[in-house]
């Protein structure tokens, strides 16, 4: 097979024939992009800090309270907001509150007194964050059903 260097042009070009130059630039390229990502990272977390709420224990106390425990992990001195929801044996929920937790340590072990109106099984912290708008799943009570209302810091969501 003849050399793709010794192809006249427009055989290069159909070939795929690319000048060593090309190869230079993409490295060069390549490293620029490898030194600059772990300051763009930097960049990133600086202003996207990490929020982590994990449970840590419930208990049922009775049908219309179940009391959640969790360990939270923020930006130090930063208010922060956890959603937490109760389920029964169907999976349907039967209570749900936004908390706000004041600023304060970064690692912090916290509990609330989740209001239900219903048996719950199931208690999770479904996500924190700085502020409260957060993509969870929605509060899933079935037609008809009242919302339980909660005790201060706990907020029901509005249907």
């Amino acid at each position: 097979m003849t050399n793709l260097a010794d192809l006249p042009p427009h055989l290069q070009a159909r070939y795929g024939y690319h000048k060593p130059r090309f190869r230079k630039q993409l490295a060069a390229a390549f490293a620029v992009f490898l030194l600059l990502s772990p300051v763009a990272y930097s960049v990133y977390r600086a202003h996207n800090p990490t929020f982590n709420g994990e449970l840590t224990a419930f208990k049922v106390v009775s049908a219309q309270r179940v009391d959640v425990y969790w360990k939270l992990q923020r930006p130090e001195n930063v208010a922060t907001y956890c959603v937490l929801r109760a389920q029964d044996i169907r999976k349907t929920d039967v209570g749900y509150a936004t908390v706000r937790i004041n600023a304060g340590p970064a690692l912090l072990q916290t509990s609330y007194a989740l209001a239900t109106n219903g048996q719950a099984v199931l208690a999770e912290v479904l996500a924190c964050s700085g502020n409260d708008q957060m993509r969870v799943p929605p509060a899933n009570f079935p037609p008809g059903v009242q919302i339980p209302p909660q005790q201060s810091p706990g907020v029901a969501p509005k249907l």
